[in-house]
């Protein structure tokens, strides 16, 4: 017998792939995962695959681009999820998973006319069925007030952005998020969330504000419900017991309104929180109001970001498939601090680790020391987020240990790149420096700024940064290594010269000699540089006119 096939849509920054998200690439199924240097989705996959369900037979992650508005997504990526979910299990039905954004993008599909009669069950997950008021931040203001998850995501996201497009977006994080992520607008709240200061208690009319959300109050039309459990069963799983946004008190919009206008419909004075949410959306939003509705008791303390992955969850989405729940999984997975090292076109990047001497091991960052201490040095090559040559390298380092990492950048084209570092703290308690404080353990559940540097390469020009990590509530440091860049320059020139062709730059030892020679001519480094650099232009430059420009580059970094 087939078994009906599971469809887990992610929310909003939970699908992850590069390529497309900076438009390098059209839409497309292929090269999607979650993002790298989080932990979403793993626990709720590793519940189906210890259920006995197979991955891409028929338990499918469906990702798809959430910078579009959920009805685009529901046509361009959910549809094909569901016509192949259907074309490799042999089932006729699935059954759609939807977890925040991706429950909207769910039900865009089931309340269309395009829909096909192929889903059995539709399960929401902390979906903001009437909207989310912490989305005013994002599309008001560019500035994500969210789930940490959500934010650490739009940040790398932005930040590639930044560099990949800097002049579709002016640099400027309010325009790319209303030109490039329109998706956003569908998680405003439609109903009034917003109150005058100083005016009456009663909110803003919906119908009066400047920014809506058109997509909600079509999908929550009395008619509109009617189709949605007409067609599939629905069962919503909420959260309460986090302090979440209801309501926000405004102004006036701000003078000059700027461009892209900033918060059109009131700048944000102050919050009004109720604890009846999971820290993102509203239990009243996060269900469907209709009787043929399975709004399931809500869970207390599970968190927006966490919900997929919380063995409560987990629990109460096997009951509801009447489905013999998995194995035992253990408490929901604490997050590791991570280090996230990043470099964006047209470099390569490789990151050295630092380790300990045989006698101490380094120190992790929160305390606890490696297992093991070792001399060799590890080095961890950048995985390619880009394609066809334009390359989006990011390093992911799992409990960092304190110290400096050493990255190395070799370029593969002439162009100016950027390199950016970032600590994203673990969600356990953690006590920083291995030892107790006057404050005790800290819950570390953010991420630090992006430290971020620029540089100029040509096709082989190879530089070194060094980041240096000692807190995870402080932002790493970052600067250009001019004395390993300048030795490595020079030694690749060294190289060079010791030809053993005597006719070519005198051969030999003559070459190593008008190295040294350059090196003596001045005292000051930047003069060193000087003749060094000509030395490579008269002299390389007429035997390998590539080797020389990459090599130019490299000593000019340092001058």
């Amino acid at each position: 017998m087939t078994r009906v096939p599971v469809l887990f849509i992610p929310g909003i920054t939970g699908s992850f792939n590069l390529g497309v998200l900076l438009n390098w690439r059209g839409p497309t199924l292929k090269d999607w995962n979650f993002p790298p240097f989080t932990d979403y989705g793993k626990q709720l996959t590793a519940a189906f695959t210890a259920a006995g369900y197979r991955r891409d037979h028929d338990f499918f992650v469906a990702f798809y681009d959430w910078r579009m508005s959920v009805k685009d997504s529901a046509t361009t990526y959910l549809k094909p999820w569901i016509d192949r979910a259907k074309k490799r299990s042999g089932a006729s039905t699935v059954i759609l998973i939807g977890h925040s954004m991706g429950g909207l993008v769910a039900r865009s599909y089931l309340q269309s006319p395009a829909y096909e009669d192929d889903v059995a069950h539709l399960i929401t997950l902390g979906t903001p069925h009437r909207g989310a008021a912490d989305s005013y931040y994002a599309w008001g203001a560019g500035e994500p007030k969210s789930d940490g998850q959500i934010k650490l995501v739009f940040d790398v996201y932005l930040w590639y952005l930044r560099h990949a497009h800097p002049f579709q977006t002016e640099l400027d994080r309010l325009r790319a998020m209303r030109t490039l992520v329109p998706g956003v607008r569908d998680l405003l709240p439609i109903d009034g969330f917003l109150l005058n200061e100083g005016g009456p208690a009663l909110p803003k009319r919906p119908a009066t504000l400047v920014e809506r959300n058109l997509v909600g109050d079509m999908l929550n039309q009395r008619t509109s419900i009617e189709t949605l459990v007409a067609r599939v069963p629905v069962t919503t799983i909420s959260g309460i017991g986090r302090a979440t946004i209801a309501t926000i008190t405004v102004t006036s919009p701000p003078i000059p309104p700027g461009d892209p206008p900033r918060f059109p419909d009131g700048a944000p004075v102050s919050d009004q929180s109720s604890i009846d949410g999971d820290g993102t959306v509203l239990r009243s939003n996060a269900q469907v109001s209709h009787p043929q509705v399975n709004n399931s008791p809500p869970l207390h303390d599970v968190g927006h970001g966490t919900m997929p992955d919380h063995p409560a969850t987990i629990e109460r989405i096997f009951a509801s498939l009447q489905a013999d729940p998995p194995p035992v999984l253990g408490g929901l997975p604490v997050t590791e601090p991570r280090l996230v090292i990043m470099t964006a076109s047209p470099v390569t990047m490789q990151v050295e680790v630092p380790t300990g001497s045989a006698m101490q091991a380094p120190t992790v960052l929160g305390g606890t020391p490696e297992q093991a201490p070792t001399r060799r040095k590890r080095v961890i090559k950048g995985r390619d987020h880009g394609h066809q040559g334009k390359h989006l390298n990011m390093v992911v380092i799992p409990q960092p240990v304190a110290g400096s990492y050493s990255v190395h950048v070799t370029g593969t084209a002439t162009g100016v790149f950027a390199v950016g570092a970032m600590l994203i703290g673990g969600e356990e308690a953690i006590v920083l420096g291995g030892s107790e404080t006057n404050e005790g353990s800290l819950n570390r559940s953010e991420n630090t700024s992006i430290t971020t540097r620029h540089g100029q390469v040509a096709a082989g020009t190879e530089l070194f940064f060094a980041v240096d990590c000692q807190h995870l509530d402080v932002a790493p440091t970052m600067w250009l290594d001019k004395t390993r860049t300048m030795n490595h320059a020079v030694e690749r020139l060294r190289t060079a010269m010791q030809t053993t062709e005597p006719t070519v730059l005198g051969g030999g030892s003559e070459g190593d000699e008008m190295v040294n020679a350059a090196m003596r001519s001045a005292t000051e480094p930047s003069d060193q540089v000087d003749a060094l650099c000509n030395l490579a232009e008269h002299m390389l430059g007429p035997h390998n006119e590539e080797l020389a420009e990459a090599v130019i580059m490299q000593l000019r970094a340092v001058k």
